[in-house]
């Protein structure tokens, strides 16, 4: 198990930065008066997870190794400038507070941060892929998830609770020495990965992603609906009159307990039936679930909804575990870092364009007309996802075997 340390921080770094970009900076300024309209361009600051699959085949040709880990010197090299970059957006507090003016500003200085945080996630990929097999990959799944889900309530509670005490300083300061905090573990615990000659060179080849398709498509509109009521759970709670500290608190249960039952609920079923047979049915659930808010929401007040997005959390976090487990085993053999940042980077795609359009769509028309509107696509996707789904799964029996690589054996488990 204490090989596995190292992935739960390596995770658990990514969806602290993340939480905070997509939930904790945008109660902040909901918190101070920017509208739904406004706040949907904090959207944009995380586009660097959308294209990292452009400069992911280069990060992986040109690691830096420490300790016997090919991966690990700009893994950390990369968390370091993170920790610094926190640090001076701090310092930036006199631009920063006042929401009427400081929107391109946020915008830009947490797109330098993402930036940093996606080729982060690049080499954390590369680690985890390359130090697992069929037998030890759902424990590191269960690290990948179960850490950015554990990383919220310190990007959101954390953060919300310093900066209602102490300001935005302060908050900010807080998260650079939580990041400087989780490179302990990592530099402590050895996971050697040693250089080899691959037969090819990671690269990105458009013509190479035939074999990938059905799976970037089903990546794309597995929880599509899922992601566009995520992104209306801060402000929606916000409006609902939760203070600061109280919205934290809330985050915090739902990535806490919420997310932590659909993890355990997530590998169980996948253990189960099989991750890539439990994709459907996951699905069918989202979809029930959108429909069943979208038919209440005139009727549910605040202590309704607080159960409603623990239910959201946890449905979510269950289609992770399950998606996620059937990508793993997935990616080439000779550049598994560089196609598992091609997945995530779509899904970011998916999770970027559905937060605008969410909360553009609540702005101008009403939240009952988004989540309506969210519960039709949970249920026009289930189809097509059907299709893909026996699509890549014919396709992986099809293919033979690849010959004995670098990190894994990529399609087992």
């Amino acid at each position: 198990m204490a090989r596995h340390v190292p992935h739960w921080c390596y995770y658990l770094h990514q969806g602290m930065l993340t939480a905070l970009v997509m939930q904790g900076v945008v109660g902040y300024y909901r918190h101070a008066g920017l509208d739904l309209a406004q706040l949907s361009w904090l959207s944009l600051a995380m586009l660097p997870w959308v294209g990292k699959f452009l400069w992911a085949p280069w990060c992986e040709r040109n690691a830096r190794s420490l300790r016997g880990n090919r991966f690990l010197g700009s893994l950390v090299l990369l968390q370091l400038g993170m920790a610094a970059l926190l640090a001076g957006i701090a310092l930036l507090a006199p631009t920063l507070t006042d929401p009427t003016r400081s929107t391109a500003v946020v915008v830009c200085a947490l797109m330098l941060l993402t930036l940093l945080s996606a080729s982060h996630g690049i080499y954390a990929n590369g680690i985890v892929i390359c130090t697992t097999d069929a037998g030890s990959r759902p424990l590191a799944n269960a690290a990948q998830v179960g850490g950015s889900y554990l990383g919220i309530p310190l990007g959101v509670f954390g953060f919300l609770a310093v900066a209602q005490q102490a300001g935005w300083t302060a908050g900010f300061l807080c998260m650079a020495g939580l990041s400087l905090l989780l490179l302990i573990p990592v530099l402590l615990v050895r996971q050697p990965i040693a250089h080899r000659t691959l037969p090819a060179q990671p690269r990105f080849d458009p013509a190479g992603l035939r074999m990938l398709w059905p799976a970037l498509a089903l990546t794309a509109i597995y929880y599509l609906a899922m992601r566009g009521l995520m992104a209306l759970q801060t402000v929606l709670l916000v409006d609902q009159g939760l203070s600061l500290v109280a919205l934290g608190q809330a985050i915090t249960v739902f990535s806490t307990v919420a997310s932590g039952l659909g993890v355990v609920l997530g590998g169980w079923f996948a253990r189960r039936v099989g991750a890539a047979r439990g994709l459907l049915p996951v699905m069918l659930l989202h979809a029930a679930l959108a429909c069943a808010i979208a038919l209440g929401y005139s009727h549910f007040g605040l202590s309704a909804w607080l159960v409603v997005f623990g239910l959201v959390n946890t449905a979510a976090a269950i289609g992770f575990v399950m998606l996620y487990n059937v990508l793993m085993g997935l990616v080439r053999p000779h550049q598994p870092a560089s196609d598992y940042a091609l997945f995530q980077s779509l899904d970011m795609a998916v999770a970027l364009a559905a937060s605008m359009a969410t909360l553009r769509i609540a702005h101008h028309a009403g939240y009952q007309s988004a989540l309506t509107l969210l519960a039709a696509v949970a249920v026009l996707c289930v189809w097509p996802a059907s299709r893909l789904r026996h699509r890549f799964s014919r396709n992986a029996l099809a293919e033979p075997a690849a010959p004995h690589d670098t990190c894994l054996s990529p399609r087992n488990g």
